[in-house]
């Protein structure tokens, strides 16, 4: 409503629409947050320091919209650019004011204003507010929104019920949390191998039935399933389920479980999941005991490997319908299609792999591809380069921002070190005249001013952490479109690692990879440029999948490789080539010569899987990869 009122007052005032500049960007974002943090703020300071509203009027609904400053920084950034530019401050709400710059009582008294926006955060929410919900949190067991209720609890909002604003079980959901911990124990508390099942086969929560208060459902933060109902998706949540004191019937107040006067825990309600169940889980992961006593656990021995190591281009934009795709360092590094073996408690299995450098190859060499026809649209570059420019000026402008920030709580901090010093010479001066009184009151004022030197200071350190961070983005950044067109045909080694992959993560939405066959793969790209849409292709491996002979194999190559016809016999090992037979037959078994036969155009590293897979997608004998095929795009 604000808005839309404060528009209403600007046409009523004579301003015509093409006058009125709205900045509305920043609505749901913190007043706390710095300018560099909301985008609508940053554009003001930076319109306002270009001169584009010089003389003019800057308008809100009251002095505590623009900023809750508690560094004091931000709010004298902005009166001290009203003042250089000539920009007079209006506020429509209690009453219309305007505060001249140029006044010095007028800027004071915005000054003031600010400062009781600022000191309302720390004052009225965290010194009143806050400590009145943790006492009806902590003495009356209400939820008093005390942060998110674990799955299988709900907030009761019903005034007529003996539980009124306390957390209840909502016993559906309950059982499917209880559903949770039984999976864990059957996986005999494999945490990978849990949260390998439920990616695969997720345990879904019911919907709220029609007619649920909208402010149960409102505060419900898990997943919606695309089926209907909810599933947890994050392993955070999962283990904090796991973890979770209220399944036991404990309330916990920021970390601590509520006690008695003698200090013995209060339960809420009795345990809503069996205790052998609720022991088995808590005690492999939680931290502490629920009287806060440290846990000692035998840890387990972890080998970590490079983090950098310069493998899997595509490390972050991979995925396969056949299970989970991870990067492993093995033969220079390949992608695996992994999942389960039937009976979750099995050891995970691989369905197929493929070098990472041969899938990055074929995705980079169409990148390029398109990239060539796309250089030849001079008004896709143009397109390109303006948002990469917004997207590069933006970040420059918060580097900009955060500088002269850093800049002025350096002086601000000076300024304060100078006025400690007289502070203290005041102390000794009334120390030695015997004046209590006074030095009382100077200590106190010495006490404030070091605590204010000290929140500069937390702030000047948030701030060149932030900056860090932007400059490291800048340095990372994609250049313009055709920039990057001519380095990457003068060679993709120009790219260090990092920047390849970025440049991959900014084209490609996703990349899917299956296995087909004994050796061909699909690859599936989904790019995000709408008009190329998305295409595949099929590649030929030169491995297969390099697995142990099954015993059923075994007997069927004993019984029949000396005899049988080849094609016959490939028939009964689909997934196992002539000179994969051969080999295992010199290796394993003792068998006689095999009849000499002719095989004709068969290739001898092909499978009959291959085969039939060839003959079914028309692909020529001797190829060993596809041309790309659009599936689907939005042609312009």
């Amino acid at each position: 409503m604000q808005t839309d009122d404060m528009l209403l007052w600007g046409k009523k005032s004579g301003w015509s629409e093409n006058l009125l500049y709205p900045y509305f960007a920043d609505l749901g974002l913190s007043g706390t947050l710095r300018p560099d943090q909301r985008p609508d703020m940053l554009r003001v300071f930076d319109d306002l320091d270009s001169g584009k509203f010089d003389g003019g009027t800057f308008a809100c609904w009251q002095e505590n919209r623009p900023f809750r400053d508690e560094t004091h920084i931000y709010y004298n950034q902005l009166i001290e650019k009203l003042l250089q530019h000539d920009v007079v401050f209006v506020v429509l709400s209690p009453r219309l004011y305007i505060y001249d710059m140029r006044d010095p009582f007028d800027k004071e008294r915005l000054r003031e204003k600010f400062k009781e926006a600022a000191d309302f955060i720390p004052k009225h929410v965290k010194g009143w507010l806050h400590p009145a919900r943790e006492r009806a949190a902590w003495e009356d067991d209400e939820w008093a929104g005390m942060g998110d209720l674990p799955p299988g609890f709900i907030c009761d909002y019903d005034p007529q019920s003996p539980t009124y604003k306390h957390a209840i079980p909502y016993w559906p959901h309950i059982e499917k949390v209880k559903e949770h911990f039984e999976l864990y124990r059957e996986l005999g508390g494999e945490i990978s191998l849990f949260y390998q099942h439920l990616r695969l086969y997720p345990i879904v929560f019911p919907d709220f039935p029609s007619g649920t208060d909208r402010k149960v459902i409102s505060k419900f933060k898990l997943s919606k399933f695309p089926g209907g109902g909810f599933y947890i998706k994050g392993k955070g949540t999962l283990v904090s389920m796991l973890t979770h004191p209220m399944y036991r019937g404990y309330r916990a107040v920021k970390g601590v479980i509520r006690r008695d006067g003698e200090g013995n825990k209060l339960q809420s309600f009795e345990p809503v999941i069996d205790l052998e169940l609720l022991d088995f889980a808590y005690y492999r992961h939680a931290q502490t005991d629920f009287d806060g006593n440290i846990l000692e656990r035998k840890s387990k021995k972890r080998y970590f490997r490079d983090k950098d190591a310069e493998i899997g281009l595509l490390k972050f934009r991979i995925y396969s319908d056949q299970g989970e795709v991870r990067v492993h360092r093995e033969s220079g590094g390949v992608y695996r299609i992994q999942g389960l073996t039937n009976g979750y408690l099995q050891e995970q299995v691989y369905s197929a792999e493929i070098s990472c450098s041969d899938v990055d190859t074929c995705v980079v060499n169409r990148l390029l591809e398109h990239a060539e026809t796309l250089a030849q649209r001079q008004e896709d570059i143009e397109a390109y380069e303006a948002s990469a420019a917004q997207v590069r000026n933006a970040r420059l402008a918060k580097i900009h921002q955060i500088e002269q920030s850093i800049l002025d709580i350096s002086r601000d901090q000076s300024g304060l070190t100078r006025n400690i010093g007289r502070v203290e010479l005041e102390i000794e001066d009334a120390k030695a005249k015997g004046d209590t009184v006074t030095t009382e009151i100077k200590e106190k004022r010495l006490q404030l001013l070091e605590q204010e030197i000290e929140t500069l200071e937390k702030e000047r350190r948030i701030l060149l952490k932030a900056k860090e961070t932007l400059e490291e983005e800048v340095e990372d950044d994609i250049g313009s479109l055709d920039e990057e067109l001519i380095k990457l045909k003068n060679g993709w080694d120009k790219y260090n690692f990092k920047k390849r992959r970025s440049l991959l993560n900014f084209a490609v939405q996703e990349v899917r990879i299956n296995k087909m066959s004994t050796h061909w793969i699909s690859i599936q790209v989904t790019w995000l440029n709408e008009e190329w849409g998305t295409e595949r292709m099929y590649y030929k491996r030169r491995y297969g999948a390099l697995k142990e002979w099954s015993e059923e194999e075994k007997a069927i190559i004993k019984q029949h490789y000396a005899t049988m016809p080849i094609n016959e016999l490939m028939t009964l090992l689909p997934e196992r080539s002539i000179w994969s037979m051969r080999s295992h037959v010199y290796l394993h078994l003792d068998l006689g010569r095999r009849s000499k036969q002719e095989y004709g155009s068969l290739n001898l590293s092909d499978s009959y899987a291959d085969m039939q897979f060839k003959n079914e997608q028309n692909i020529p004998a001797k190829v060993s990869y596809t041309n790309w095929e659009a599936l689907y795009s939005l042609k312009k």
